[in-house]
């Protein structure tokens, strides 16, 4: 019958990664693509995304291989079993199908360190932290302080009496984009682009934002005795803001110089993986998943 697969799969409402490993515990394939949130995109649209994430990693003739898909949702709700079974039914026949915690799946997705924390910087800020008897914490910004649209406005009002003509100009057509139904991503990418022309006012927000993300990591840092944990960045949305990140990274060395600081942009999928394998394999050993790079 030939080897058997797992596909582990982490959507953050805009976009879907996926990891497929087999039972010994090796990664073979990685993806990303569209979202497989159905709340936010629809169930046909979500069943397309994913059959797209099949198709780009086990490939659309290794489905019978597959004999279970794990789900990760960062959304805000609750995502049922049931209404995941709707995402896969016709597509993936006699395959166990299980939604596990984002928090979680994070977390186990970036093994390797005592104490381990995760931040995101997505359509809200999040931060997870597990430590060393795995206890497990976590902290979020405020969805309505955290909105980009927000933060246009609020730096608009400060700098309503300043000479900064050019600047404004730049973030009312940020705020533009918005009206005109642009997700964050284009808001991340003009940030970008407004820093790098010299605009203090975009260069301003970038750093607020960085701030308020290594604001949670100083939050989670305080119940952690012993080692410094290792942070981990994923988020390919305002973490995926060259300005924004390079931000974090700079203000992260300064505060906690000893804390090593990795890129994690497959870790819930991973960790959603490694949760059913784990489920399945109660020999699959603590250094088997450090081992396991990618």
């Amino acid at each position: 019958m030939g080897k058997r697969f797992i596909m582990g799969i982490a959507d953050n409402d805009r976009f879907a990664s996926a990891v497929v490993g087999d039972l010994s515990g090796r990664i073979i394939a990685t993806s990303t693509g569209g979202s497989v949130n159905h709340h936010y995109w629809g169930m046909e649209q979500a069943r397309r995304n994913f059959r797209d994430l099949v198709r780009q990693t086990i490939g659309l003739d290794g489905c019978s291989r597959l004999v279970e898909a794990c789900f990760t949702y960062k959304a805000d709700f609750t995502v049922s079993d049931w209404r995941t079974f709707d995402l896969v039914s016709g597509f993936l026949k006699g395959v166990d199908v299980n939604v596990e915690d984002f928090a979680t799946s994070s977390l186990l997705g970036m093994r390797g360190s005592e104490n381990r924390l995760i931040l995101i910087g997505g359509h809200c800020g999040l931060a997870f932290l597990e430590d060393a008897e795995g206890r497990q914490f976590q902290t979020r910004q405020d969805s309505f302080s955290w909105s980009p649209l927000v933060r246009i406005n609020r730096k608009l009002a400060e700098t309503e009496d300043m000479a900064y003509e050019k600047c404004k100009e730049g973030l009312l057509h940020m705020k533009t984009l918005f009206s005109l139904g642009k997700d964050i991503t284009a808001f991340a990418d003009s940030l970008d682009r407004l820093a790098c022309h010299g605009s203090m006012l975009a260069l301003e927000m970038a750093h607020d934002i960085a701030l308020d993300l290594v604001r949670m990591a100083t939050e989670l840092f305080r119940g952690v005795g012993g080692h410094k944990p290792t942070i981990g960045l994923y988020g390919q949305v305002l973490l995926g803001s060259e300005t924004i990140r390079a931000r974090v990274q700079h203000l992260l060395r300064l505060m906690f110089p000893q804390s090593p600081i990795v890129e994690v942009p497959l870790a819930p999928a991973k960790g959603a993986y490694l949760s059913s394998l784990l489920a399945r394999r109660s020999d699959f050993r603590e250094e088997m998943i450090t081992d396991l790079c990618i």
